[in-house]
């Protein structure tokens, strides 16, 4: 569900992102399962996901520039925020 949708999309918000607190929910809702948000951090770890801030675009930024700031960036494969 991370992977594959938007918390916007599963009902959370527009404004809303993947974050402990939101999975926890989704854990007690769907599962019926509590786990703490420490372990929830923990476990996304242990399947390679870390964890990154939303990014957003600036209406009057330059695009080049932009384009040459994507390349200096950090990425991991998997992230979740």
């Amino acid at each position: 569900m991370i992977l594959m949708s938007t918390p916007a999309q599963e009902g959370f918000g527009v404004e809303a992102y993947w974050d402990t607190r939101i999975i926890q929910h989704v854990f007690e809702e769907k599962w019926n399962a509590s786990m703490t948000r420490y372990g929830i951090t923990k476990m996304l770890h242990r399947w390679g996901f870390r964890y990154t801030r939303p990014t957003y675009t600036l209406k009057r930024a330059n695009p080049r520039k932009q384009q040459e700031f994507q390349g200096l960036k950090k990425t991991s494969p998997k992230t979740w925020c």
